[in-house]
């Protein structure tokens, strides 16, 4: 009989592991393939001494034979060949490495905008007005509310935005609503009304030289930190940019993306969309190139303040910041696991750089 309940625990177990870390792997892996169909059109074939370094490479750590097209897509863009190689194909990178840094499931319930005034109390943040969480309206303090008092809270503003606090990625859950007529705030209150959790704040007014790019969107600095041996390490930062009148600035959303360069905070010459299509310039005429950012060097400083915070949760984080009217960074969103990666490889190579070896053992050979 005990070996039967030993048994039994060890199925437990087993299944258990299978839906909270099997299955984010395996799920992760099937839907970055489908992306992939997106970006074929934009891959340079590998020479055959290209092919050979990249097998002999990976060969200690993972099998890349069948992910080999990945490595396509980046040596369109890829400058320097020989760090060909030390680029991580995105399904291997979200289903191992990413969760070999990261809790997804953990970091999946913390990473929630309503809670960000918790987190980063001490941190610029857009103004809360109301928040809603499973159902329940409630102030910026965390006071209950009625509906008919979250109402008069957010009219008091000519425009607010709606966000999705969970899950939200892309863009999508965004919304911006305009007061200055009876359509607009009978659509508001029929948005409030039927979600679920979300959370309302003041339109943000970003600094004048990134107003000056689209001045549509606010235009977002993402900056990917990683907690490696009691340090806090910036892997690699970008600017992104709404383009064509979009109210955001996600690249899914048709903006773009440049690399900042970390030496002096200015872009890099080229930027690029998530087909993996390059520009100098911005669609609205912005020149890449030496153009400085505005509030860079602070971000970093902050990023380095507050990583530590999500650690035991998350030790590969993306941090995205707008810069107000007064230079100053504003904290827009964490992203604690699933965060990204192509546009970093894009814009500034390699993600881990000269500590891709190091990296790839401990995700593969389990030295951490």
């Amino acid at each position: 009989m005990k070996f039967i309940f030993n048994l039994l625990y060890r199925l437990r177990d087993r299944l258990l592991r299978i839906y909270t870390h099997d299955y984010v792997k395996l799920t992760r892996r099937r839907g970055t393939n489908r992306t992939f169909i997106d970006l074929k059109d934009h891959t340079t074939p590998l020479t055959p001494e290209q092919e050979k370094e990249i097998l002999e490479f990976w060969a200690p750590y993972h099998d890349v034979k069948k992910d080999l097209r990945w490595f396509e897509f980046y040596n369109t863009n890829c400058e320097n060949k020989e760090l060909l190689k030390y680029y991580i194909p995105d399904n291997i990178y979200y289903a191992e490495v990413d969760t070999f840094f990261t809790e997804p499931r953990r970091c999946q319930a913390l990473d929630d905008k309503n809670l960000y005034d918790l987190y980063f109390h001490d941190i610029k943040r857009p103004v809360t007005i109301i928040r809603k969480i499973h159902g329940q309206l409630l102030d910026k303090d965390y006071r209950f509310i009625t509906f008919e008092q979250a109402i008069d809270l957010c009219l008091q503003q000519k425009q607010v935005v709606g966000k999705k606090c969970m899950d939200s990625c892309g863009g999508h859950g965004v919304h911006f609503f305009d007061f200055s007529s009876p359509e607009g705030t009978e659509k508001f209150k029929t948005w409030l009304s039927k979600t679920d959790t979300v959370k309302v704040e003041q339109v943000l007014q970003q600094h004048e030289t990134l107003s000056a790019i689209h001045d549509k969107s606010i235009n977002t600095i993402r900056i990917m930190s990683m907690f490696l041996d009691g340090k806090i390490i910036i892997l690699s930062s970008l600017l992104r940019m709404g383009a064509g009148g979009s109210r955001v600035d996600n690249g899914s959303s048709g903006g773009v993306f440049c690399g900042i360069d970390p030496k002096d905070g200015t872009l890099r010459e080229t930027g690029h969309y998530t087909d993996g299509r390059s520009c100098k310039q911005h669609p609205q005429g912005l020149v890449f190139k030496g153009f400085k950012v505005v509030g860079y060097e602070r971000c970093r400083e902050i990023v380095e303040q507050i990583a530590g915070r999500m650690f035991t949760a998350s030790r590969l984080i993306s941090w995205d910041f707008a810069i107000g009217v007064d230079g100053e960074p504003i904290l827009i969103e964490t992203n604690l696991t699933y965060g990204g990666l192509s546009t970093h490889l894009l814009s500034n190579g390699p993600l881990f750089g000269d500590m891709t070896p190091d990296i790839l053992d401990r995700v593969f050979r389990g030295k951490k």
